[in-house]
């Protein structure tokens, strides 16, 4: 089934790969700081039917397309670089350090 909205996300881009690329990196991410990183009003946050009730949706490729059809991200070449940007997500959003074994 087709995503609602695909052809405004390729309008974005000069091509299907660089939209494949910029969904995938923004969903990595999303799932990296717990999606806290955000661009998304509570109200735009997709959802998904359970059984239990709507839930938000757990999958980040689906938050990234949605991120980018709100207009709120940005496309292209001149933009931060990703390392810099890490550091400062980093410093806005830490996460604990994963605890290592103890090689008892």
């Amino acid at each position: 089934m087709a995503e609602p909205g695909i052809d405004k996300l390729l309008s974005l881009t000069d091509s299907k790969y660089r939209l494949t690329v910029v969904v995938a990196k923004r969903a990595q991410q999303l799932l990296r700081y717990d999606f806290k990183n955000t661009v998304l009003e509570p109200s735009e946050i997709p959802r998904m039917r359970t059984l239990e009730g709507e839930k938000p949706d757990p999958n980040p490729v689906t938050w990234a397309m949605q991120e980018l059809r709100t207009g709120r991200l940005e496309i292209g070449e001149g933009l931060i670089v990703e390392d810099r940007l890490n550091r400062f997500l980093d410093q806005l959003y830490p996460r604990e350090a994963a605890e290592l074994p103890s090689a008892e």
